[in-house]
């Protein structure tokens, strides 16, 4: 039995111990209910009884954290000590560092389940080394700034055979199995990469962490507008420091530089990179929107000539890609059925308060009997932008969109809805300048609510089994979960209310499915079949637009079509496996069953 076997069993009787006697203590209601169900032979009852009892016990982000543990444990505990992955942690020292930071961030990396096999520390020209001690190794030499004290860091790491580094700063510190996390994370692929784990924030006095900060996947849009990566990474050790050979930091260079040179810029190795769903750092509150102008810089450094960078909302960085010249055309399929009052607002948004040079609207009429519906068509088609097209056949989304698409003249299309009202005049710009990138597919737009509160900021696929609208209901001014509705970034699916793609993939994919998703789930069918071709669905805050939804037809749910919606939810759920799907813009400890992001109980 490896040490680590042991550890995992030590760990587990814990826990089990743990949890019996906070269910003595604070709910012997519900531990005598498990109790009684078990007694009369009613197994699963009991085991479940016993499951949510034990998942209402307060501490709940400990908890998880105490579980995932277990988790790696029980990954390293096959592995003899020799074989496990090696790693370090590095500590760069700056002046203006406070010792009492420091010793607490030494004191997490001493204390971990995992031990580091060196904790080294670097330190620049008046940084403070009075808290050192024995446990550490302080690398000779001063260092002007985090990238050149990593520099070294590395070169000690690779004569030592160290596999990961593990970058630490002075006001951040290690939960206490962040290193096993990695390790475990390492073993399972047998690859060292770029990794990088969840983060949590220092509770009152510095205590056990709150607030964490569930990550999604790897997203190299996302990691343009934030940083999300560099409190909590570790480092391949040789690709890290054969790239700092190649290219030597230059003066003043962030880590978050480096990380984008690494992954992002095409000039740079292009790194793999791999998430840990595990909180493997605790930073200070608010530390996640810090640091904004020197992250702007940064990103505008790498975009020159490429895009226009801002700072943007929560300390995110905007990017403002460039368009090309001459600018492509957007043709806009709107279909539409009566409801004059909806469709003219929208027309007169378009035709009059969108500012974006080419486009041009294909109007689909699905059998319009309104009087005044039929004269406002015909009097807006004769501006020379508008087609009118007529499809006098019971109502079907798919059928109805597609057949507007094979009429479209310009090399983009944009699926519009009839009831979405035009506020701001650069949204067709704005999603342009994210669809003419290399490899995306579909662009979709934050829309309101009349009431300004948030219907579609990014489609998650498994929320509800199926697919649901990433952080509905919020107020368009809060912040939310991270900022998550606030920042450009990549998104499984966006929905076709206003969806803007280019025409050649459209028709690649086949366009909508009309035979089995007339109505429902086929805008993201259509963006989940642009991921399978390898392009990538962005959503982008910087087009906001109001979305009046399902006033020009009956819900879903009404009586006369769950028929239909419930054929149509199976038709998909079996298509894309949505059931208990995790989304790569989601996180395994977040309810998929809330459009607001927040834990599992």
């Amino acid at each position: 039995m490896t040490r680590h076997s042991q550890n995992l069993q030590s760990a587990r009787r814990i826990a089990a111990i743990r949890d019996a006697l906070l269910l003595v203590l604070l709910r012997p209601g519900r531990l005598a209910g498990a109790g009684w169900a078990r007694l009369c032979g009613k197994r699963v009852r009991a085991r479940n009884r016993l499951h949510a009892a034990i998942a209402s016990l307060p501490f709940a982000h400990q908890r998880r954290m105490q579980a995932a543990a277990l988790d790696d444990f029980g990954v390293l505990s096959g592995v003899e000590d020799e074989a496990l992955p090696g790693l370090v942690v590095h500590l760069h020292l700056q002046p203006g560092d406070r010792p009492e930071q420091v010793r607490r961030a030494l004191a997490s990396a001493r204390r971990q389940s995992l031990a580091a096999r060196r904790i080294l520390v670097t330190a620049a020209e008046g940084a403070p080394t009075d808290p050192l001690d024995g446990a550490v190794e302080l690398v000779a030499g001063r260092f002007p700034d985090r990238l050149s004290g990593l520099g070294a860091a590395l070169d000690a790491a690779h004569g030592l055979g160290i596999e990961l580094l593990v970058p630490l700063a002075a006001c951040d510190a290690l939960p206490g199995d962040a290193l096993a996390a990695y390790a475990a994370a390492t073993t399972a692929s047998g690859v060292p990469c770029l990794l990088y784990g969840d983060q949590d924030e220092f509770g009152p006095g510095g205590g056990h962490g709150r607030d964490p900060w569930l990550k999604p996947q790897w997203d190299p849009r996302l990691f343009l507008s934030q940083d999300y990566i560099g409190h909590a990474c570790a480092l391949p050790v040789d690709a890290v420091r054969a790239d700092l050979a190649a290219v030597p930091p230059c003066a003043r260079e962030t880590l978050y530089e480096r990380l984008l040179r690494l992954t992002v810029d095409p000039a740079g190795p292009a790194l793999a990179v791999g998430h840990v769903p595990r909180v493997t750092a605790r930073t200070p509150v608010g530390a996640w929107q810090r640091d904004q102008e020197s992250r702007r810089a940064v990103v505008a450094r790498l975009l020159a000539g490429r895009a226009t960078v801002r700072a943007g909302q929560y300390g995110a960085v905007a990017v403002e890609w460039n368009l090309p010249s001459p600018l492509p055309r957007v043709s806009i399929v709107v279909a539409t059925r009566d409801r004059v009052e909806l469709l003219r607002k929208c027309m007169e948004g378009l035709l009059e308060g969108t500012d974006y040079p080419d486009f041009d609207i294909v109007l689909v009429d699905n059998d319009s009997r309104d009087p005044e519906t039929l004269a406002y068509m015909d009097s807006v088609a004769a501006d020379p932008r508008v087609q009118l097209l007529r499809w006098p056949h019971p109502f079907n989304y798919s059928a109805i969109n597609n057949y507007g698409a094979r009429h479209v003249a310009g090399e983009y299309l944009c699926l519009l809805n009839n009831d979405i009202e035009i506020i701001h005049p650069d949204w067709l710009t704005a999603m342009m300048r994210e669809a003419v990138q290399p490899g995306v597919g579909a662009v979709g737009a934050r829309l309101l609510y009349p009431d300004r509160s948030i219907q579609h900021a990014g489609v998650v696929i498994g929320m509800g089994n199926a697919a649901g609208h990433a952080h509905r209901g919020l107020a368009e001014g809060e912040a939310g979960y991270f900022a998550q509705a606030h920042v450009a970034r990549g998104a499984s699916a966006v929905t076709g209310a206003c969806l803007l793609v280019a025409k050649s993939y459209f028709y690649a994919v086949g366009g909508l499915d009309e035979q089995r998703l007339a109505v429902a789930y086929n805008d993201v069918d259509l963006c989940l079949k642009l991921r399978a071709l390898g392009l990538s669905n962005i959503y982008t805050p910087a087009a906001t637009l109001i979305h009046h939804e399902s006033k020009s037809r009956g819900l879903d749910f009404a009586p006369e079509h769950m028929e239909r919606y419930l054929r149509e939810l199976a038709v998909f759920q079996q298509r894309w496996d949505s059931i208990g799907q995790v989304d790569a813009w989601h996180h395994p400890s977040l309810d998929p069953a809330s459009e607001v992001y927040v834990t599992r109980s």
